[in-house]
């Protein structure tokens, strides 16, 4: 027979030490496929995101309505140069250019030079009421030389790039642009003025914007640039990828939101690859939160000001980018209601179908203890709270060393850096061989370099803020995991009962300090509501601490039992760095027990243990057919595995839902174990 469901000594460690039925277990293998584990981000209305389709269909009906404008824009000027022409006989019958043509015609005959310069006086004189006759005489001379408009003579050199009057009114600027495109089709972008200065352009008194140039190019440059300027934001030596000023189409949202659905990347990991080919930067990005690393994610994002074609030609390795628009205002994190998860549990033992079926009724109705799973807590052996924890109490030598010392599984050269730190205290010898990748680490050290050699404090600051408050909020996680173990041990799961906290919103999943009033509507259980039973057991939270909660008193001795383990203040401040105080911190609050909504799920036999069970959006978009179907199923197969399909409210984890229906360790490595011996392969030590 297998051996009996265990829960892990590692789960334990954090906290996560109950279960919400005593329905019986299972053993089963969880992502032994990526298809195994399918995340689908729920938006704020409610709906579940799909990629459906990868066209960009949505920027023809933009691109044209804009060339529609632009000939708009450049008619006036084009009708009263041939409004003052006088009637010719001989003219050429070759057409004039539509103003959305890109190459200017080639002019060979004395009529159409006529018809050229008669174009730009008009031009120059609407230029005049734009930026001034200085500026216009300029603009006429530049045009008037060969190469610009014309093509130059055999052997002669290219004219140089004309450089406006510089302006720190971004309007005027981009009134200039949409000029030079409308009238000539003349690539532009914008510079710094030179030393000597090029003229003086519009200026917006009390502005602390810079002054920058408009650059114009001369049409018949074969990719010569004059001026010499050093361009705005673009890098030096790479004319040949650069093609001028690209105008964002007018009433156009200045966000392009798109489907992303990945298989095995980290979501971060993902838009650093999409950043790194567009040449934007990380920041230019909006999300609503990240998604697990292994399986296949859909999701919600927003690029600022790239355009879906753009977007849509990337090739990309395992992602793909679809189902786009564009919005007014960027995704930000927490802007969803949940996750829709569709698991594959795989290799069934010790539970026959009628067993399984038994545990998932008994989910449905117990719900779930509302435990941060282990991913909270890093994936090293020194977990992130015991360095939260260390921060919280004032010890930054240890700090310092949690970070840095050795430990189980790191690659070469992060071993090795760390080998070096410990044995010769040299942070800059460390530097050198720590990995790009260890950010905490190699933050850290950079700034021990920096720091007096007995100032412990400040080269905390070298570690990325976001990943300092993780370490304190991977406390409060841990925290809240002792404190609702222990309360499931005093009180069950029952009912609430006098001294839990509610709050009066039954939509709360998890409220912190952007949820406005939250805290006001935080009270104690009463004893004649506990006993009428007013409430039920979802209703009732537990708090992360922080200066803004409240405590019942029999929750605050509980807090302050698990602070005083750790050497932690509970309340108030325990040193002078108020940033790793939970006087300083506002706290939250997190539902005691959550139910998983839209509960499926149906049994596959199976006989390959590669092949995949569930259909992806991967699978479908690929194939073009929304009805494409996993191929691995078998219904003679020896093997059983369960599909699983549950949705989640935000901050609430997947695997804490598979280790209360199996009764068994959540933890990769148990996992990955199962996995190995499965395959007849040994375990690496």
């Amino acid at each position: 027979p297998p051996p009996p469901p265990i829960m892990g000594a590692e789960e334990a460690s954090v906290g996560i030490e109950c279960n919400a039925n005593s329905a019986e277990g299972f053993r089963a293998i969880l992502k032994e496929r990526y298809t195994d584990f399918v995340v689908n981000e729920i938006d704020q209305d409610g709906e579940v995101v799909h990629l459906t389709t990868l066209d960009a269909s949505i920027d023809d009906e933009i691109d044209e309505m804009e060339q529609q404008k632009r000939q708009k824009f450049a008619s006036p000027a084009v009708e009263r140069a041939e409004g003052d022409k006088p009637e010719q006989k001989n003219v050429s019958s070759e057409p004039t250019p539509t103003p959305h043509d890109t190459t200017a015609p080639e002019i060979v005959s004395a009529e159409a030079d006529t018809l050229l310069n008669e174009k730009i006086e008009s031009a120059v004189t609407e230029f005049t009421k734009l930026a001034g006759a200085e500026e216009a005489a300029r603009l006429k001379t530049f045009l008037e030389q060969p190469g610009v408009l014309s093509p130059a003579p055999e052997g002669s050199e290219a004219p140089s790039a004309l450089v406006l009057g510089s302006s720190n009114d971004k309007a005027y600027r981009t009134s200039l642009h949409v000029f030079f495109n409308s009238h000539f089709q003349l690539t532009t972008d914008s510079v710094e003025p030179s030393a000597g200065g090029e003229g003086s352009g519009v200026t917006k008194k009390d502005s602390k914007k810079p002054h920058l140039c408009i650059r114009v190019h001369p049409k018949h440059t074969k990719g010569k640039k004059g001026g010499g300027d050093k361009k705005r934001g673009r890098d030096e030596g790479n004319d040949n990828n650069w093609k001028g000023h690209k105008r964002w189409p007018m009433d156009l949202p200045q966000y392009l939101e798109f489907t992303l659905c990945k298989e095995n990347k980290e979501t971060q990991d993902a838009m650093g690859v999409i950043s790194r080919i567009l040449r934007t930067k990380p920041r230019d990005f909006g999300f609503a939160g990240t998604k697990d690393r292994r399986g296949v994610t859909s999701q919600r994002m927003t690029l600022h000001k790239v355009r879906a074609s753009r977007l849509a030609k990337l090739k990309l390795f395992q992602m793909k980018v679809g189902n786009f628009k564009y919005v007014d205002r960027e995704l930000g994190l927490g802007d969803l209601k949940g996750n829709l998860f569709t698991l594959t549990l795989r290799g069934i033992e010790g539970g026959t179908e009628e067993t399984v079926t038994r545990a998932v009724n008994e989910l449905k109705l117990s719900g779930v203890i509302n435990y941060f799973g282990l991913q909270r807590f890093g994936t090293h052996a020194i977990g992130t709270h015991e360095i939260g924890a260390a921060l919280l109490r004032g010890a930054w030598a240890e700090v310092h060393d949690l970070i840095l010392r050795p430990r189980d599984g790191d690659n070469g050269d992060a071993a090795a850096a760390r080998v070096i730190y410990k044995e010769t205290g040299d942070a800059a010898a460390a530097l050198k061989r720590m990995p790009r990748f260890c950010t905490a680490e190699r933050g850290l050290l950079e700034a021990l370099g920096r720091c007096d050699k007995n100032d412990l404090v400040n080269p905390l600051s070298g570690i990325p803020r976001t990943t300092r408050k993780m370490y304190v909020h991977a406390y409060q996680s841990y925290m809240w995991n002792k404190a609702a173990s222990e309360r499931v041990r005093r009180h069950g799961l029952s009912r609430p009962v006098a001294g839990d906290l509610i709050v009066e919103d039954s939509m709360l999943q998890y409220a912190g300090e952007d949820d406005g009033d939250i805290f006001s509507r935080v009270r104690e259980v009463t004893e004649k509501e506990a006993a009428s039973g007013a409430f039920n057991i979802t209703d009732v939270v537990l708090p992360l601490p922080g200066n803004r909660v409240i405590y019942s008193e029999s929750l605050k001795s509980l807090y302050e039992e698990i602070c005083k383990k750790d050497g932690v203040q509970l309340t108030g401040f325990a040193h002078t760095v108020k940033e790793y105080s939970f006087g300083f911190l506002p706290g939250a609050y997190r539902k005691l027990v959550i139910k998983p909504d839209k509960i499926e799920y149906s049994f596959a036999r199976y006989s390959d243990p590669n092949a995949d069970l569930t259909a992806t959006d991967l699978m479908r978009v690929e194939a073009g057919d929304d009805s494409v179907q996993a191929l691995g199923e078998d219904k003679d197969g020896k093997f059983l595995a369960l599909r699983l399909s549950f949705a989640l409210p935000t901050s609430s984890y997947a695997t804490m839902v598979i280790r209360e229906l199996m009764k068994s360790t959540s933890s990769q490595a148990a996992h990955r174990a199962m996995t190995l011996a499965d395959k007849g392969e040994e375990i690496a030590g």
